[in-house]
């Protein structure tokens, strides 16, 4: 049975063709370009409302899309 999990922003494949692999990661790809997209529109004042330090907005919002 080969099926696809994404577990942490990490893409993992079991038993799946070279093609749908591929798919599944520009997919997975696509989806970190778009989070880390709207991650940097956040403000300072959003991310503190959030709980979260706006300096691991910036870090995670600068980070390439290929890299969890």
């Amino acid at each position: 049975m080969a099926y696809t999990t994404y577990t942490n922003g990490s893409l993992s494949t079991h038993g799946e063709s070279l093609p749908t692999r591929l798919l599944a990661a520009v997919q997975l790809w696509r989806q970190r370009a778009r989070d880390r997209a709207e991650l940097a529109q956040l403000t300072a004042r959003d991310a503190r409302d959030l709980g979260i330090d706006p300096g691991v907005i910036n870090y995670e919002a600068s980070k390439p899309f290929w890299r969890a």
